[in-house]
């Protein structure tokens, strides 16, 4: 379930965003910095929480970096009643 979905002209403007590279790589610093902000605790549950959410970040990055917008052209509309 996507609780905000996309729409074609936000994954559009997405895949424009993740052609100006360097800006893209001052996204992420900002992410990744804010993310792991102060120091990290020595529970073990934290940190690897941590780790967990740096990986949902990096995998968020790469999604846009290959967003691609939806290519419904040639696709037939049907009644779905």
């Amino acid at each position: 379930m996507t609780l905000f979905p996309i729409t074609n002209e936000e994954r559009g403007r997405l895949q424009r965003l993740g052609k100006q590279k360097d800006i893209l790589f001052a996204l992420k610093k900002l992410a990744f910095n804010t993310a792991t902000k102060g120091t990290l605790p020595a529970d073990v549950q934290t940190l690897a929480a941590e780790r967990i959410a740096i990986d949902i970040i990096q995998d968020i990055f790469h999604q846009l970096e290959i967003i691609q917008p939806d290519d419904k052209a040639g696709e037939p509309t049907r009644n779905l009643v």
